[in-house]
């Protein structure tokens, strides 16, 4: 049983309970006519009578305790699934699909109308995983989106805007550690028309494409303007890097003739293109280069 598996077969049962139904041959239909001894196969379809219907609705409430004619989808949830399965893998979600990681320069995060102390002088913090459904509340002026996980770590000693010192950080997530970036695409989708939205990405046409593309954002969170070239120029500045984001670099382009970009966002697009190297998240904390806010629209 999967959850391919388990959706024909709703859509099976609940098809004119009453009647025969004939469908096109398929290797997960014949996959449910070995498993479950029912059906017939005629002139390439496969056939189900309504007594065939009734014991497979049957075989699956004892199987799974779940009824497909009631319930067309499998729970989400992997707890969900334990319930009823001893596949918990069934699940459509990955057990961190609601995984966010947050932190703030500050410290302190203010979530859900209470105060949260994260770097105490036993141990700084990384930030604190959590739920992000369960985030009901964020009392914080403004929400920074980071690229890189390993800025989430040192948010705290970067140069940065007093602006943005009291603001949630939150890392955008990926495919590998516990923070994933629907997650946090979910809170941004919850809470971004209220909030002043920032992005703090790598220097680079991957970049500044995730300042462009997250709805709601209004600045780009990087290096000093009069800083650009000489990050760009600097012996840590990264040029293989660059050759690998054309597509970003191409849309970026475009993003620039259609007119709707701030000059200093254009000018930086520029540089980019001029210069065709990237400056990381990572070189702009370990060389303190100061940063600041800059608007991504006119």
């Amino acid at each position: 049983m999967n959850r391919k598996m388990y959706q024909w077969i709703s859509e099976l049962v609940r098809h004119q309970p009453e009647q025969t139904t004939e469908r096109a041959w398929s290797a997960i239909g014949q996959s449910v006519r070995e498993r479950y001894q029912c059906g017939q196969q005629r002139n390439n379809k496969l056939h189900f009578t309504s007594q065939d219907k009734f014991a497979l609705r049957s075989d699956i409430k004892k199987e799974l305790g779940i009824d497909p004619f009631e319930t067309y989808q499998l729970p989400d949830s992997r707890l969900q699934i334990a319930e009823y399965h001893d596949n918990e893998k069934l699940a459509k979600n990955p057990a961190s699909h609601n995984h966010v990681l947050v932190n703030s320069p500050s410290g302190i995060l203010n979530l859900n109308g209470r105060s949260i102390q994260l770097h105490t002088d036993v141990m700084p913090a990384a930030g604190m995983l959590c739920l992000s459904s369960e985030i009901k509340h964020i009392d914080h002026p403004a929400l920074v989106v980071v690229e890189n996980l390993s800025i989430m770590a040192c948010c705290n000693v970067l140069k940065i805007p007093a602006q943005v010192n009291s603001a949630l950080w939150i890392y955008r997530g990926d495919y590998k550690s516990g923070a994933k970036i629907d997650a946090c695409h979910a809170l941004l989708n919850r809470f971004g028309n209220d909030k002043e939205i920032i992005v703090f990405s790598d220097m680079d046409p991957k970049g500044l494409e995730i300042a462009l593309t997250i709805d709601n954002a209004r600045y780009w969170l990087g290096p000093e303007p009069n800083g650009w070239r000489n990050c760009l120029t600097s012996k840590v500045a990264s040029r293989s890097g660059f050759d690998s984001q054309g597509v970003a670099m191409n849309y970026l382009l475009k993003q620039q003739k259609a007119g709707s970009l701030s000059d200093p966002f254009k000018e930086l697009i520029s540089l980019l293109n001029t210069e065709r190297s990237s400056y990381r998240q990572e070189h702009m904390s370990a060389h303190n280069i100061p940063l600041a806010l800059v608007a991504i629209n006119l």
